[in-house]
């Protein structure tokens, strides 16, 4: 009996002090529009447009290597309507604009080992009570909160 206990013990400590694996960042993309065309850089850094989409569109770059992302979307439609777009990392949003006809954002990811991160965008771009984006400066690739 004590060397069963001895031998799930040696188990446990075997399995639960085995280097942890550390997953890949997953970034992507979601736009939110009544209908428009979308265009972004796709993972092998090549420009994909998609015309005609209607209320939300999302993409999600799993297992790659991603260093920059971009994204735009315009409206498709006379009646318009407020346009969202998002930059994705691990499946929550880090950067957003909005606007009623025109929107781009744009995001460099840190490189492999780095633990700084840089946005291109330097304006916040948070919603506004009235459904536009708020223009606030952002520096260093801070976040931006709208406050009510």
């Amino acid at each position: 009996m004590r060397r069963f206990l001895s031998l799930i013990i040696l188990v446990l400590l075997v399995a639960g002090c085995g280097k942890e694996q550390q997953d890949d960042e997953i970034y992507g993309y979601e736009v939110e529009c009544n209908h428009c065309t979308i265009s972004y850089l796709d993972a092998s850094q090549r420009y994909v447009t998609i015309h005609d989409q209607r209320n939300h569109w999302k993409i999600e770059f799993h297992n790659m290597v991603i260093y920059d992302l971009h994204v735009t979307a315009n409206t498709s439609s006379a009646s318009g309507g407020i346009i969202k777009v998002h930059i994705l990392k691990n499946g929550s949003r880090i950067m957003s604009r909005s606007d009623n006809s025109s929107v781009t954002t744009s995001y460099n990811a840190p490189s492999s080992g780095s633990s700084k991160q840089h946005s291109t965008s330097t304006l916040c771009g948070a919603p506004t009570q009235k459904g536009g984006s708020c223009q606030r400066k952002v520096s260093g690739g801070g976040r931006c909160w709208q406050h009510k």
